[in-house]
Formats: structure tokens, C-alpha cells, sequence
């Protein structure tokens, strides 16, 4: 009986350890509504980071209370960070290059 009882705890263990971890990249911590607001300023800052002005897609200049309201809203939560950056490069992968003649 003792053997199983040493052998049962550690295992217990491990199993409340595994099954307590997030999944990588599930951003659980992220609220749905702050999800949204992030996809939305990735985008905003992606295309205007990478189109060329004039673009009709290129959005004008964040204002800076703007962005620091981003900057306060991903300091109050860490995690929100890793999901603007995701979100930034997922919109920069799927943007149309420009046309080689806007290459210099």
C-alpha cells in the first residue's frame, strides 16, 4: 500500500502541473474585446508601416495619445504584447508586396 501511495502523489502531481498550463499561443489571458482591439491596431500599424504613402490602403499617422493608450492597455497585461506582434506579422505576411517599380 505504501509503494502505490509514493508512486500516486508524484503522478498526481504531474498531471495537476500538465493540465494547469496554458496551450502555447492560446493567449487565455487576453480578453475577447481586447483580441479585437489588438487585431485592429495591427492592422493599423502593419499597413502603415509597409505601404507606401498615398496607398489607398496606407492608414494616416497614429495620433500619440492613441498609441499610448495601446502602450498602457499591453502593460496592464503582458501577454497582450506576444499577441499585437503575432497579429502584426500575420497582417505584414498576407500584404501585397509593391509593384517593383515602387522598389528603389
Amino acid at each position: 500500500m505504501r509503494i502505490y501511495t509514493i508512486a500516486i502523489i508524484p503522478l498526481l502531481i504531474a498531471l495537476i502541473t500538465l493540465t494547469s498550463c496554458d496551450e502555447p499561443d492560446s493567449y487565455s489571458a487576453i480578453s475577447d474585446n481586447m483580441k479585437s482591439e489588438l487585431r485592429e491596431w495591427a492592422g493599423i500599424l502593419a499597413r502603415y508601416w509597409v505601404l507606401p504613402p498615398g496607398d489607398s490602403l496606407c492608414p494616416g499617422k497614429p495620433e500619440n495619445s492613441e498609441l499610448l493608450s495601446l502602450i498602457q492597455s499591453c502593460e496592464s497585461n503582458p501577454e497582450a504584447w506576444a499577441y499585437l506582434y503575432s497579429c502584426i506579422a500575420d497582417t505584414i505576411a498576407i500584404l501585397e508586396p509593391p509593384s517593383p517599380a515602387c522598389q528603389h
